[in-house]
């Protein structure tokens, strides 16, 4: 069972590398950590989080990072939510969720954000990070839960969601599945939206370069061990990311506006996905 644990991973940092000054601010106006505290409190939850989500996310403190503030759509996003135009925005994948703080701290009113992870050692770490449980509970703002699974007794499923959303974050999320089941997830993820032109999906996440061939990924240290399950990640490039949506189309007789950007970023990415091809794919998918 230690093994599920061991830091000897490339991707496990001992120290913090230096905050960005938005998640620093988040961090100090939102959670009222001090402010000469942010880098140890930071750290504190790291080591906490690791113990039962040993992801390259956590061990890195790439869920000290905000990425959809980083989206030119943040601002329609933001102000959408606010007014209540747009209801609801789920965030499935959300970690720690520092980018559902974000969103209200900038305004959003908190009954109309909701993330869901695998874990709830993850969720509860990030109530935690942003000492916020009794704001955002459990079973309330954050749903531990299989997203993949559409049964009645899924705690996803209880909270009604389908057919109400207008927006939804997916970030570091897809890549984490084979490409049947990222299929299988896109289709899902429609399931949630409303039956309208414009709804869409936002995210980032690993690829490969433009003209490299998308590749099957094997799963790495001990992140394919936790639950049990054996797993490769999937890595899209450009033309295979908007392929992947012309499927998600003809399956579910809808159309879609992809676009998606290359990112050649040498971060802490690169920690995990080994390889010079390595990219970041930031996408806006818009229903036509």
């Amino acid at each position: 069972m230690e093994s599920l644990f061991d830091q000897s991973v490339p991707w496990y940092f001992v120290d913090v590398p230096p905050t960005n000054p938005t998640m620093h601010k988040l961090l100090v106006e939102y959670a009222g950590v001090n402010d000469e505290e942010v880098q140890r409190h930071i750290a504190n939850i790291r080591n906490k989080a690791w113990r039962v989500a040993p992801f390259p996310c956590v061990g890195s403190f790439l869920f000290a990072e905000l990425v959809l503030s980083t989206f030119p759509v943040y601002r329609e996003i933001v102000a959408n939510l606010k007014s209540g135009a747009w209801a609801r925005y789920p965030e499935v994948g959300c970690g720690l969720g520092q980018d559902i703080r974000k969103l209200i701290h900038d305004g959003v009113p908190k009954t109309s954000v909701i993330g869901t992870d695998l874990l709830p050692g993850l969720l509860e770490s990030g109530q935690e990070l942003f000492r916020d449980a009794d704001a955002l509970p459990l079973g309330q703002s954050f749903f531990a839960a299989d997203f993949l699974d559409t049964s009645d007794e899924n705690v996803l499923s209880k909270a009604v969601l389908d057919g109400t959303v207008d927006v939804i974050h997916a970030t570091m999320f897809l890549h984490c599945f084979d490409r049947p089941t990222q299929l299988r997830a896109c289709k899902r993820i429609l399931t949630l939206l409303k039956n309208r032109p414009g709804v869409m999906i936002v995210g980032k996440q690993g690829g490969v370069a433009k003209g490299a061939g998308a590749r099957e990924h094997p799963v790495k240290g001990p992140m394919g061990q936790v639950g049990g399950v054996v797993r490769t990640n999937f890595l899209h490039n450009v033309d295979s990311f908007k392929a992947l949506w012309d499927e998600v189309g003809q399956a579910t007789g809808t159309r879609w506006n992809v676009q998606v950007q290359e990112e050649e970023i040498m971060d802490r990415g690169y920690l995990y996905f080994d390889e010079e091809e390595h990219r970041w794919l930031s996408f806006v998918v818009s229903r036509l």
